[in-house]
């Protein structure tokens, strides 16, 4: 599982295409703020999941860790079954955020990102347009 980190509109996606293309060709299938069903799983597909905070919106009113473990384990069942890339939008460089639900959001990000990060092979931060592998090896071919 590859996790591509950074702010938003700082090139992450673009950055992903571009890891992309030195793989393997498959079939790439994009999933925005929503996982695929179990039964969608192909094991010869490749799969991009992105927009977690959309898919974590509608729990706001449910502990933080447990909407991440929840999701995580989602995302790591994807990951037993087929090759995996979820881009993640850093939203916590910013101001702490006045509302609840906007801090709540943040954090409850922030601790799916975390677990994501620890089980993925490859970490890389995107910051306006630049990468930084914090983990593993790109694939990428300059």
């Amino acid at each position: 599982m590859y996790v591509i980190l950074g702010g938003a509109h700082n090139g992450k996606r673009k950055y992903a295409e571009k890891v992309i293309a030195q793989l393997p060709e498959k079939e790439l299938i994009i999933y925005e703020g929503y996982l695929p069903q179990p039964e969608e799983i192909k094991e010869n597909e490749r799969y991009i999941i992105s927009n977690f905070e959309q898919m974590i919106l509608p729990y706001l009113h449910e502990s933080e860790e447990k909407v991440a473990q929840q999701i995580f384990g989602q995302i790591m069942q994807i990951a037993e079954q087929a090759e995996l890339i979820c881009i993640c939008t850093d939203t916590s460089r910013g101001v702490v955020p006045l509302e609840k639900e906007a801090r709540q959001l943040r954090d409850t990000c922030g601790r799916l990102y975390q677990k994501l990060c620890n089980e993925a092979q490859t970490v890389i931060r995107v910051w306006y347009g630049i990468p930084q592998i914090l983990k593993g090896d790109s694939h990428e071919q300059n």
